[in-house]
């Protein structure tokens, strides 16, 4: 379609052109005629020359003005084309990058499509990512279920309680992945629920460290907190998920002996919480990409989507997280939430 709309255009603008042109020497014959009609007593034979001399000039404009155009039409023909052609193969999963003519307005526009080409391929490229590693978490547990339902089923397995409660510990692991998953996608929603009320945060974070005081001791990790009277308005349940989240985290990748230190204070734009630990720390590199969805460090063992909950809630609640390094060489994970709004 665009090669047969490619003449139409270019014999419209010839046609302007020359019509155009046709009239300003018309004009211009009839004023130089009526002016040689006044000085002059030969003004026929004038005219005539006047008439014939427009008449050579109008024919090679044309002529000139039809060949320009007809260039001017093939050149923007063929970019046109390529960029067509470029879009087909585009949406084929070709990523290639489309060739930038110059610095004019194709060159912008090539340049624009480019930059839409790279965020398309790194949306596919995580979206393959994140389908693999969903599909890979979900094999394990349905694996486990699906080869202790054969075996009780023939009789090659006993059911026994410890067998039940293996088979109900895979079904809870599925449940949390599958609730994690939903969360993140409610979370990341423009209509996301949540309730927010005003109350202690630092009365929320001494519940947390009572929470997980046992389990650390068990480690032989250290876990403290300090911090000043803050308060928040926020969805109390979703907040608690996000401390125990980062909590959580800290504890699995803390060795025996370590410590863990939550810190808290109140700052002019709102409130803000950090998670210091001394383990191994997460690499400058990662620091952006661990609050993804099932992005793991190598050395963790975790499913990943612990921080991935975090963030999302706090992006839902107005607030961020960010990771950093702790001044014991682990890793730092800090929460931000907005002031209260009265």
């Amino acid at each position: 379609m665009a090669r047969r709309s490619g003449p139409r255009w270019a014999l419209g603008l010839w046609l302007v052109l020359t019509i155009g042109i046709g009239l300003a020497l018309g004009l211009t014959v009839g004023l130089g005629t009526l002016w040689a009609g006044l000085t002059s007593r030969r003004s026929g034979a004038i005219a005539e020359i006047y008439l014939l001399v427009a008449g050579m000039v109008w024919i090679s404009l044309a002529g000139i003005g039809w060949v320009v155009v007809r260039r001017v039409d093939q050149l923007l023909a063929r970019d046109w084309l390529d960029i067509v052609t470029w879009i087909n193969q585009l949406e084929e999963g070709h990523w290639e990058p489309l060739p930038v003519p110059d610095t004019g307005p194709w060159g912008q526009l090539s340049y624009a499509l480019n930059q839409m080409a790279r965020r398309l391929a790194m949306a596919q490229s995580e979206r393959e990512m994140f389908l693999a590693s969903v599909a890979h978490e979900l094999k394990t547990p349905l694996t486990v279920l699906r080869a202790n339902l054969e075996g009780l089923a023939t009789g090659a397995l006993r059911a026994t309680p410890e067998r039940w409660t293996t088979l109900l510990r895979e079904v809870h692991r599925l449940t949390r992945l599958v609730n994690d998953l939903l969360l993140i996608e409610t979370m990341q929603s423009p209509t996301a629920s949540l309730h927010p009320t005003p109350y202690r945060l630092d009365a929320q974070i001494e519940e947390v460290l009572l929470k997980f005081g046992p389990l650390a001791d068990l480690q032989q990790i250290t876990l403290v907190g300090t911090g000043e009277p803050v308060e928040v308005e926020a969805d109390r349940d979703r907040l608690d998920q996000v401390l125990t989240n980062i909590v959580d985290n800290a504890l699995r990748h803390t060795p025996q002996g370590g410590r863990i230190a939550i810190t808290w204070r109140g700052l002019p734009e709102g409130v803000e919480c950090c998670v210091d630990d001394s383990g191994p720390g997460i690499p400058v590199a990662q620091h952006t990409l661990v609050t993804r969805p099932f992005y793991r460090d190598p050395r963790s063992s975790g499913v990943g989507l612990g921080l991935a909950v975090a963030a999302a809630l706090l992006q839902a609640h107005g607030g961020s997280l960010t990771i950093g390094n702790s001044p014991w060489g682990g890793a730092r994970v800090c929460l931000r939430l907005p002031g209260r709004t009265d």
